[in-house]
């Protein structure tokens, strides 16, 4: 391979080859032009009204850049030099006609969109007055005022050789370049034989009427000089149909034909004075070309707007589609949810009233205590389901923030071991913990939620065998492991199985409740907490699910105590019980009431206050249902008590509704939601940690 550096003057040889060669074309181009419009020259040698190089010249800038100048000033210099006046006029007019060049081209990319500037009305219109107004006037008005100087032309004829100059450069400028512009810029499509066809047909349209009513094949008569008006047509047609690259094509065609027609003598523009014949032409050309570009243009932004909507519309579609497809998965992932939980939810609750009834019996103490150890375990199977719902609910509602802390990972190792210790042992399987030493940073309490979904769901799928939970080193993190021996994930599910309400068939029932949510907010949380999760898997052999947690230094662990709700003192408290259903106002109190604490219930707010104002006290707490009677919420309810005493009562809020709303209202007012059902012990140790971090706030005799 040879050295990159050795390819750079080859690399800089060619270009400036290319370039060069370049410069010969534009500038052998623009000399045979110059010298076919000079003479056509009739009021002056140097005074064309054809000038067609202002137009190539134009288009060489805006298409190649602005060192393209020095080949437009090299064959304008040749061109003049060879013609009429002298060396010193010469370059004057050079200078001239290449800063017309190059003005008209820094102007139009500057203002006019560039090689784009036929794309749009406003740009075209853009391009012609720069064009007619400030580009070409340059050329003449340099070229001739040198001539004037060096005495090659008189005063008295000044005027009208700067009015055919200027004209002859105007008609170069917008008959020309646009042509060239368009067909060097434009991007080919592949072959259409019927836009090709229509081109050819409007071409072919164009030529004939501009030998009809132009050419000097045909007897000029009074009579034929209207169908000169007949150019419109094809111009239009070009305009209407076949974009700017082609309206600008038919104008040269048009242009060319009637050029050749006047200066044989033929069409309605012929006079006996051959410049002001020319004018005519130069005046009819401008008049036809401009507009019709503008017109084009107008259409072409049109097209575009219409094929952009069109886009739009299926790319609208497809989205529709697409949603309507997720939508439809989303209802089958429900009707899944809904058969399922329809089944685990009513599995517990069957086994619940198959307990009462047993109860009802004559029963022995010790069958009495077993079968209250059933219905608690059947109480807490259904509780662990609606924890799945609630944590889903939270997460989705994005009211969840992560606290951060450092802490071993040997504390929740433990409390995994301990959790399914006894579940693992009913199955017949092996449960083995590798404690480790390390500390880890994450949210504990969330990061203990991940584990224990992920062992729970590897309980619930292994029949034989057993389950590992460790850890690995990997760096600046630890790698907790679940392994089990269970029938695998097939490659094809590896990502449904993260879905919500997603289950793969056990491999046979199950005592264990479940709704399909486990991994659905294992990945919820680890996204939360921006822990990487890896699994692998083979069927028939088991799998293994890995979270990865950034490694923390060894700290202290803390050893405050902690007080017990039962050592609190509760005599005297007052705890405002509002619920709309009698059976829950009857449980919520009897439990309160045997805790030791003096309860004042009520169905409604208003019933509270009422009570409120017979005792002629405040409460120290208020519990109450979220949905209350007649569309009412707990939270409009412990602000009405809140506003009459004009104080901020401590309130827990109780719902059996997961939806995000409660979640957020709760949390914005400040108050404690616990979902049905209610743990007993966790709502003592709720109350305990309100009455503790509030202090004793009774008031007697309150407002009322």
């Amino acid at each position: 391979m040879s050295d990159p550096r050795s390819s750079t003057p080859e690399t800089n040889f060619r270009r400036g080859i290319r370039y060069a060669g370049g410069l010969v074309a534009i500038g052998g181009i623009y000399f045979a032009l110059a010298k076919g419009g000079l003479a056509l020259a009739s009021i002056h040698p140097s005074a064309t009204p054809i000038w067609p190089p202002t137009g190539v010249a134009l288009a060489a800038v805006l298409l190649w850049g602005y060192r393209t100048w020095p080949a437009i000033f090299a064959a304008a210099v040749i061109a003049n030099a060879t013609t009429a006046g002298s060396v010193t006029t010469a370059i004057a007019i050079a200078t001239g006609n290449s800063l017309e060049a190059v003005i008209g081209a820094y102007l139009i990319n500057r203002w006019s969109s560039g090689c784009s500037t036929f794309s749009r009305p406003d740009s075209v219109a853009k391009f012609a007055l720069i064009c007619v107004v400030i580009a070409t006037p340059i050329s003449a008005t340099i070229g001739l005022t040198s001539l004037a100087t060096a005495g090659y032309i008189e005063r008295t004829n000044f005027a009208n050789a700067w009015v055919t100059w200027w004209l002859g450069d105007v008609t170069g400028a917008l008959v020309i370049a646009p042509v060239i512009v368009l067909w060097a810029s434009s991007h080919y499509p592949a072959f259409n034989r019927n836009e090709f066809l229509e081109t050819v047909g409007v071409l072919a349209a164009a030529a004939a009427v501009g030998l009809i009513a132009f050419s000097p094949l045909i007897e000029q008569t009074p009579g034929r000089d209207p169908l000169g008006f007949l150019a419109i047509l094809p111009m239009l047609w070009a305009a209407l149909r076949r974009g700017p690259r082609d309206t600008a094509t038919v104008a040269l065609v048009l242009a060319g034909i009637t050029i050749w027609g006047t200066l044989t003598g033929g069409g309605p523009f012929a006079t006996t004075d051959l410049n002001v014949s020319f004018l005519l032409v130069l005046m009819f050309l401008i008049s036809i070309t401009v507009p019709s570009l503008l017109l084009s243009a107008d259409v072409e932004v049109r097209k575009k707007g219409e094929e952009n909507l069109r886009r739009a519309q299926i790319e609208l579609e497809r989205k529709v589609a697409e949603r309507t497809h997720e939508l439809e998965l989303a209802n089958a992932a429900k009707s899944r949810f809904f058969a399922m939980a329809s089944h685990d939810l009513r599995q517990p609750l069957h086994a619940l009233g198959l307990f009462v009834a047993q109860l009802r019996t004559p029963l022995k103490s010790g069958e009495r205590t077993k079968t209250i150890e059933r219905v608690d375990a059947a109480r807490k199977e259904m509780n662990e389901m609606f924890n799945s719902l609630l944590d889903i609910s939270r997460l989705d509602a994005g009211i969840l923030t992560p606290t951060f802390t450092e802490f071993p990972i040997a504390r929740l190792l433990q409390k995994i071991e301990n959790t399914f210790d006894q579940a693992t042992r009913e199955k017949g399987l092996r449960l083995r913990v590798r404690q480790s030493d390390a500390w880890v940073r994450s949210d504990a309490m969330l990061l203990e939620r991940i584990l224990l979904n992920l062992v729970s769901n590897a309980v619930r799928y292994t029949l034989r065998g057993g389950i590992i939970v460790g850890c690995r080193r990997r760096g600046e993190m630890l790698r907790i492991e679940v392994r089990d021996s269970g029938p695998g994930i097939p490659e094809d599910q590896k990502q449904n199985i993260f879905s919500g309400f997603f289950q793969l068939p056990a491999p046979e029932p199950d005592r264990y409740g479940s709704l399909g949510l486990g991994l659905a907010i294992v990945d919820k949380l680890r996204l939360l907490l921006n822990h990487e999760i890896d699994l692998a898997s083979t069927v028939g052999r088991g799998s293994r699910f890995a979270i990865l947690v950034p490694v923390a230094d060894e700290g202290v662990t803390s050893t405050e105590p902690v007080d017990s709700p039962a050592a609190f003192a509760v005599e005297g408290k007052v705890i405002l019980v509002i619920a709309d259903a009698p059976i829950v106002l009857e449980g919520t109190s009897g439990l309160l009431g045997k805790w030791g604490y003096s309860v004042l219930t009520a169905g409604s707010d208003e019933v509270a206050l009422t009570r409120l104002a017979e005792r002629q006290q405040c409460p120290d707490l208020i519990i109450s249902d979220y949905h209350l009677a007649n569309g009412k919420t707990g939270s409009q309810a412990i602000e009405q008590v809140n506003a009459v005493f004009g104080s901020s009562i401590p309130a827990i809020l109780i719902s059996g509704d997961t939806a995000p709303e409660p979640l957020r209202d709760a949390k914005d007012r400040g108050y404690i939601l616990l979902h049905k059902p209610v743990e007993p012990m966790r709502l003592r140790a709720v109350i305990h940690e309100l009455f503790r971090d509030h202090g004793d706030r009774r008031d007697t005799g309150g407002p009322l």
